[in-house]
Order: C-alpha cells, then sequence, then structure tokens
C-alpha cells in the first residue's frame, strides 16, 4: 500500500510561461487512436533515497543529506526524454549527466542509477532561475516543464518541444510522443481505486470532491497512453470516456505499478491549471 503524502514531493516555484503560440498543438477532429508508448527506464523514486542507496551529497556539491527532493518535474522529464530517445532508435546510454562522482548515463534496468541522473537533471534545472533562493541546493525549490524542455535543448538531448494549452491538445500530442503534464494533486489522489483511476468517475462532482480534501501541492507526471479513445461523431473528443495512462515517480507501489489512470474529463475541467509539453528530439 502506498504510504501517502509528504512534504517534499511537491515543488514551491511557479514560472511564467512564455507565449510561444508557434509550438502550440491542437486538435482539429481527426481520428485519434489509443496509444502506448513505452517508458524505457524503470519506475523511479523520487523518496526513499537511504533505502535506494542514493546519497545526494555525492552527487551535487553543496547538497544537504535527504532523503527525498520534489523533484518530480526532473524524474518526470527523465522518464520523457529516454522515451523520446528509444522511439527515435537513438541508445539510451547517450543520455549522460556529469556529477561530483562522474558522469551518469541512463540504464535501461538500473532504477538508482536513473533516479540519480533525475538529481543531476534537477539541479541544472533549478539553476536557470538565476535566484540562489530558487535554486537546488540549497532550497528544494521544485520547477517546471518549461524549464525541463528547455534545459533538454541547452544539453543537445533535443532540439525544441512542443505545447498544448488543453487536454484534447495534449491528447493530440499523444498520438506520437509521451507527454509531461503538471498541475495540481489532490489529497484524495493518493489513494487511486481497484482500477487505477484517481480521480474516481471523471465527473464534476468527482472533481468538486478532490478539490474539498485540499491541495497537496503542484505535480509533475508523464503521460504515456491512451487505454481508450472515445469520439463523437462530429469528431470532438467523447472526455468522459477517454482515459489517460500516466508515469507517477513515487515507485512501484503507487497505483497500477508506478501508473495511474485520468480521465480527459477531469483534465479538461481543470483546464488552465494543467501544463503539457512534449520535447522535440
Amino acid at each position: 500500500m502506498y504510504e501517502g503524502p509528504t512534504t517534499t514531493k511537491f515543488g514551491q516555484v511557479a514560472v511564467a510561461e512564455p507565449q510561444r503560440f508557434d509550438l502550440l498543438e491542437f486538435h482539429f477532429d481527426s481520428v485519434l487512436k489509443e496509444v502506448d508508448h513505452e517508458i524505457p527506464i524503470p519506475v523511479l523514486d523520487q523518496e526513499d533515497f537511504k533505502k535506494q542507496g542514493i546519497d545526494v551529497t555525492t552527487l551535487v556539491p553543496g547538497a544537504q543529506a535527504t532523503d527525498a527532493l520534489g523533484s518530480c518535474t526532473c524524474n518526470t522529464g527523465t522518464e520523457h526524454i529516454a522515451e523520446r530517445w528509444a522511439a527515435a532508435g537513438k541508445d539510451i546510454t547517450g543520455l549522460t549527466l556529469t556529477g561530483a562522482s562522474g558522469p551518469i548515463s541512463l540504464s535501461a534496468t538500473d532504477a538508482v542509477n536513473d533516479e540519480k541522473f533525475a538529481i543531476l537533471l534537477y539541479h541544472l534545472v533549478t539553476d536557470q532561475t538565476g535566484d540562489p533562493a530558487q535554486e537546488w541546493p540549497p532550497t528544494d525549490c521544485g520547477s517546471n516543464g518549461l524549464y525541463v524542455c528547455q534545459e533538454f535543448s541547452k544539453l543537445g538531448f533535443a532540439s525544441s518541444y512542443k505545447a498544448a494549452s488543453s487536454v484534447t491538445g495534449a491528447i493530440t500530442l499523444l498520438q506520437t510522443t509521451s507527454v509531461m503534464q503538471g498541475g495540481p494533486w489532490f489529497n484524495s489522489w493518493f489513494r487511486p481505486d481497484s482500477q487505477g483511476f484517481v480521480d474516481g468517475d471523471g465527473s464534476i462532482e468527482a472533481l468538486q470532491a478532490a478539490i474539498s480534501s485540499g491541495v497537496a501541492g503542484g505535480h509533475e507526471t508523464l503521460q504515456h497512453g491512451i487505454p481508450q479513445i472515445a469520439q463523437l461523431s462530429n469528431g470532438s473528443v467523447d472526455l468522459p470516456n477517454t482515459f489517460i495512462k500516466v508515469r507517477n515517480s513515487w515507485s512501484t507501489q503507487f497505483g497500477l505499478n508506478g501508473d495511474y489512470l485520468l480521465h480527459a474529463s477531469t483534465l479538461s475541467y481543470l483546464g488552465r491549471h494543467y501544463d503539457y509539453k512534449a520535447a522535440v528530439v
């Protein structure tokens, strides 16, 4: 059973989105299909570092010993860029970052190694703020999908990125790529149901109940599948009957072996409170 919330799961810093309308993806009533993008690395865990044998002080200069980080954006980014490289036929071991203890390349089998990569990425991404009070270390500040995509471009891991301003745009992106999503995480969502849904039946009443349970924080996860797609006769998406499969970074103990399900209707109700990004390799 998943143990539930801790304050370390969530970041603290919000970053204004630049107005890059040329990068937006839209759905124009085209026929959509069910997809399942394979993530070629194990499920990550941004907590329980001691249990995993991870000492952040040996990875990043100036880091204080901790058992967890609010690095969901970079755990998600690590999973995403691994999927993008593998889909492009590129060797994911070419994704390499260098920390205080030397270079770390992504592995298809070693979750601890890949979590270390995510931690190094978190350090790089948070340094983009230019404000030491909003960088890790020392501050476990969190980040966002925009900064992750910009860092991928800076590192040469990606050439650019795409964005969506709505769930239908995200579903369109999902036809060809996994999609990083960031938004509020509610206290009731820590307990997925037996099918793996965190949002009940995807109704407005279920969302209102989740809102009443309280916001635990902002959270970034990775859309990587559409196990059920439904479209109306005019081509628009039947949101309550369209399901999205999402990878979390809270170990395999969470949900469906590390994944969870969301109704597209829930993301539609939340509207601008959710953000969607996908790197272009």
